[in-house]
């Protein structure tokens, strides 16, 4: 049987699988909180195995063993940022975000903005920004998919995203969160799988671990050792480390954790997850340059290695692991962006009056609309997969780390500074990108600096949140009598 007869086998068992779970989470979807946070009641394994399906997207199975297919080595240290984000999220961030959105009834990363700084016009300011950065990240991703399409079965590169986006947003919209999570743990099972299976025979048939290192010092002398510098890896690290701590999607699952003890110990399944992975796709992506070293397009080096360097089956195993890793991120993502424009812009700013039908109702529809948007940039093929998600990290970061890292850790942080932070995050964060990153520095750093500046400079020039806003997040103060 050949790899491609295996591989639409394995790929069609897959696609009703995930299909055959969104129905199934349909039936057990009754109101919005179902939906946007699966009702606040999952367990340690799939909050953990959701957290890092998700953020391990195309970047990591496409883009991350293409950087190191060209590169080498060093671009493993730019994990080590959302290493730390982890760690970071388990001990301050994940439980008491977790416990305000239980206690307060909190569905979307908007809700926090617009709860903690009681301006709905900054709820409206978050949802529209963080649409916008993840429309250009759903580009990456369907980006990756269309490649990999492309190189199996020889379909145009278009088609091959718009039909994992219509794969991933069916049962996306049909399930909603359950679906998204329940999901999530399989595929993040399938890549875990894919990875042990597949590393050990590539290892082989490339002469053992001591061969490649000899083929690959012949490479060049930074091969195994510093390609990016110090600069680069922090820049990379922070991109990803300070998104990480506050991206909507990881929010949004600190919700729908079922208790404190669910949410970090989500946390800690997440990042064993990680580093597993992290560093089996490190040596898939230099392993590749010693059996391949001249590929065309350095985002094939996974379909490449799944394809005619595996047996056939267990390639096939590789390369549903990749796709999973994709659609784990899109389904992700749609929710997040539908719930912005269904649940924060629609039902919060225009209709607040809207019946739970009609809200579903709009969730549905925008999910479509919004999952279709990145295809006109996936058109575009705006670089190598990862650096597009790098891009979309820094974007990120600069809109949602300030907002939430000094929310939850500085009472003076006020309704004019939260806003005045996100835009102008947001807007030195893509003016450096415009000027094609000055002094080689990252432009998630200038962009997170300038919003903590806004932040600070216009909360202490602007009036104060009322204190029943700040007693949902600060009650020890609020019991002490504290005030800054």
């Amino acid at each position: 049987m050949s790899f491609n007869t295996v591989l639409t086998l394995v790929m069609v068992a897959y696609f009703a699988t995930v299909l055959f779970e969104g129905f199934l989470s349909y039936r057990k979807t009754h109101h919005h909180a179902d939906y946007l946070v699966a009702g606040r009641k999952v367990g340690p394994w799939i909050v953990g195995a959701s957290l890092s399906a998700t953020q391990m997207s195309a970047g990591t199975f496409v883009g991350t063993i293409a950087v190191h297919y060209l590169t080498g080595a060093s671009f493993i240290w730019a994990w080590t940022g959302i290493w730390l984000a982890y760690v970071v999220n388990a001990l301050w961030i994940a439980p008491r975000l977790r416990r305000y959105s239980h206690e307060h009834g909190a569905l979307t990363f908007p809700d926090f903005v617009a709860d903690r700084f009681n301006s709905n016009l900054a709820r409206g300011v978050a949802a529209v920004l963080t649409v916008i950065a993840y429309i250009v990240f759903m580009s990456a991703q369907y980006q990756a998919g269309g490649v990999i399409l492309q190189t199996l079965f020889g379909v145009p590169f278009l088609y091959g995203a718009v039909v994992l986006m219509a794969i991933t947003g069916l049962y996306t919209t049909v399930g909603g969160m359950i679906a998204v999570m329940n999901t999530d743990f399989l595929q993040q099972m399938g890549m875990a799988i894919g990875v042990l299976v597949g590393l050990p025979l590539l290892v082989a048939y490339a002469g053992g671990l001591e061969n490649i290192g000899l083929v690959l010092r012949e490479v060049t002398p930074r091969y195994l050792s510093w390609h990016f510098g110090l600069r680069d890896l922090l820049g990379f690290g922070l991109a990803f480390g300070l998104t990480f701590v506050a991206a909507p999607y990881v929010v949004t699952r600190f919700y729908a954790a079922r208790d404190d003890r669910a949410v970090k110990q989500g946390v800690a399944v997440a990042l064993f997850f990680n580093v597993l992975i992290a560093t089996c796709v490190a040596i898939i992506g230099m392993s590749m340059r010693v059996l391949y070293p001249q590929l065309a397009v350095a985002d094939a080096a996974s379909t490449v290695f799944a394809s005619q360097v595996l047996p056939p089956f267990v390639g096939a195993l590789v390369l549903v692991a990749v796709l999973a890793a994709i659609m784990s991120t899109v389904d992700s993502v749609l929710l997040v962006t539908s719930s912005a424009v269904s649940h924060d812009i629609y039902y919060r700013m225009i209709n607040p009056n809207a019946s739970e039908k009609a809200r579903m109702r709009i969730n549905h529809w925008a999910t479509a609309v919004v999952g279709a948007i990145p295809i006109l940039l996936t058109v575009r093929r705006l670089d190598i997969v990862q650096f597009v998600v790098v891009a979309y990290a820094a974007l990120l970061a600069s809109i949602v780390f300030i907002p939430v890292v000094m929310g939850l850790f500085w009472r003076r942080a006020s309704s004019a500074g939260v806003i005045g932070s996100m835009i102008v995050g947001f807007g030195v964060c893509l003016l450096w990108y415009l000027l094609k990153q000055p002094f080689r520095l990252n432009p998630v750093i200038p962009g997170v600096i300038a919003g903590a500046l806004a932040m600070y400079v216009i909360s202490l020039a602007t009036s104060p949140v009322p204190e029943q806003n700040l007693r949902i997040f600060f009650p020890e103060a609020a019991r002490a009598g504290g005030d800054d």
